[in-house]
């Protein structure tokens, strides 16, 4: 067996609360008219797109506006393919999506600035890095410039194991054999307890150019974690073994397993002040095999079989706070450890960690 992390989506935002906070940062900070700003927001909008492209051109990868819908994927693997797969940037897509902005609206006495979601241009950097393998950054190129970073944990274990020449097979997202799987345990263990912080303003800082200059100098993003999926995976040593198993532990997960049990395996109780939906989901024919969600609001816990070969359990958190955790709190005037909701920031890492290896876990028991 072996758990490790899978897709992870990290956000950055700069600190730019409501539109109070904008309006008296454009008032007190820039000193400009209110309706100069967005002129100002506009030329530095073109500039990341300009920085883009020039990046692009100096690595001699491509730069594509596309329009529409595209599969991003399928698309970096042909470029990836054709090219290699040497480290650096491998290609910069620029897309129209519709995000969260700025606006100029009428006001009483002056106009004022508040956020508003419109559409703009979004640039997806793709890079192959000497850590984390195939990854991107999104950043958006209106203000407040918003960064997400997409990386994968088995990516970043292969790498890891390359380096102390630990055998193994990677076929996409999973390992089909594993020389050491304890040691591979250990290596995967070590994922939530790197140096994110200073990943993630390095990324940042590829990408976002006006962290070095003008009003935005020496800003900092605050980064955390937007969707975790955590995968323990069994891999069995021969297909036949898990095709005789598997539609029996998906009918006995549809029909034994209740929205309390699901409750259960996620570390929840189900109560009278349970305010949502618990959903079994089961899919037998699916590409390219079944699969079983069960979903708490908007949180998962999956289990498909990849290749024919492993069995995997995941957990996907999208709203930690639906997730209690120990931590220190003050209470009359006494700090005392207490049961709290789970925070996104990055500095709650290891309680991702802690969640979703433990529902697996249930989960592969019950």
């Amino acid at each position: 067996t072996l758990s490790c992390y899978d897709r992870l989506i990290f956000k950055g935002y700069l600190p730019f609360g409501g539109d109070d906070h904008l309006n008296a940062f454009v008032d007190g900070r820039l000193r400009i008219r209110r309706k100069d700003f967005l002129p100002e927001v506009q030329r530095m909008s073109q500039q990341l797109v300009e920085h883009a492209q020039e990046m692009a051109e100096e690595a001699g990868v491509p730069y594509r506006y596309l329009q529409g819908k595209h599969d991003k994927k399928r698309l970096i693997d042909r470029i990836a393919r054709d090219r290699g797969h040497p480290e650096g940037l491998l290609a910069v897509l620029c897309f129209q999506e519709t995000c969260r902005t700025v606006k100029l609206r009428w006001g009483r006495k002056r106009p004022r600035l508040e956020f508003a979601y419109r559409p703009q241009r979004v640039l997806y950097y793709y890079f192959f890095d000497p850590e984390f393998g195939r990854m991107h950054v999104r950043i958006q190129t209106w203000f407040p410039f918003t960064i997400q970073v997409y990386v994968n944990g088995h990516e970043w274990l292969a790498r890891q194991m390359l380096r102390r020449r630990l055998g193994f097979v990677q076929q996409e997202n999973a390992f089909t054999q594993l020389d050491d799987p304890a040691k591979a345990q250990q290596l995967a263990d070590r994922f939530p307890a790197l140096r994110w912080q200073t990943q993630l303003a390095r990324w940042a800082r590829v990408v976002n150019p006006h962290l070095k200059r003008g009003w935005l100098r020496g800003a900092k993003y605050r980064w955390v974690i937007d969707q975790a999926e955590f995968a323990t995976d069994v891999i069995f040593r021969s297909k036949a073994a898990l095709a005789e198993l598997y539609p029996r532990l998906l009918d006995h997960a549809l029909v034994n397993f209740s929205a309390q049990d699901i409750l259960t395996f996620l570390g929840r109780r189900l109560h009278g002040r349970f305010d949502g939906e618990v959903i079994t989901e089961c899919k037998k024919d699916r590409w390219p095999g079944a699969r079983i969600k069960h979903r708490m609001k908007n949180n998962w816990l999956k289990m498909y079989d990849k290749f024919g070969r492993l069995l995997r359990i995941e957990t996907v958190i999208n709203q930690p706070r639906e997730f209690k955790v120990r931590r220190c709190r003050l209470r009359d005037g006494r700090r005392q450890m207490v049961w709290c909701p789970m925070n996104k920031g990055i500095v709650n890492f290891y309680q991702f960690h802690a969640v979703a290896l433990a529902a697996n876990t249930r989960y592969l028991e019950a």
